[in-house]
């Protein structure tokens, strides 16, 4: 499984603000297209693993780090790993890169599991047994600070 998932994204004009500059919430938008990738990658499609045996990812926190000015049209490529996990939470970090590899964004989403029909938190090893046994091979990676 791997450790790191790559997402190449070409940025949006409706991204931008007037000037053509990416409007920071755009950064979110590709952190969780990231994510559905890095858990594809990792043989756990978000919709098939989790949402279809009705468990849920619930963000409980979220930041960025703007480092650099991406503007429309540039390509970006966000990395995505998995910085945490317990049988409650996971935490997902992320770096986005311009076409050069200069680093223009870091961060991370903090998440619980959520039963759907509850709408409570669960534990996922009791919840869904083969999701968490699957969890715990994904590798983590050290948490970096954001």
């Amino acid at each position: 499984m791997p450790e790191i998932v790559e997402t190449i994204l070409e940025v949006r004009w409706g991204e931008c603000d007037p000037a053509g500059i990416v409007y920071h919430p755009a950064y979110f938008d590709w952190f969780s297209v990231a994510r559905m990738h890095f858990f594809k990658h990792n043989d756990m499609p978000y919709m098939e693993q989790f949402h279809d045996n009705g468990v849920v990812l619930v963000v409980l926190d979220a930041r960025c780090e703007f480092l650099k000015t991406v503007r429309a049209e540039d390509m970006v490529r966000i990395e995505a790993s998995l910085s945490q996990r317990s049988k409650s939470r996971l935490k997902v970090h992320y770096d986005v890169f311009d076409e050069q590899g200069t680093l223009c964004g870091r961060g991370y989403t903090a998440h619980a599991y959520v039963d759907v029909k509850t709408n409570r938190a669960v534990n996922l090893a009791k919840r869904a047994p083969q999701l968490w046994q699957r969890l715990e091979g994904v590798p983590l990676i050290a948490d970096a600070a954001v």
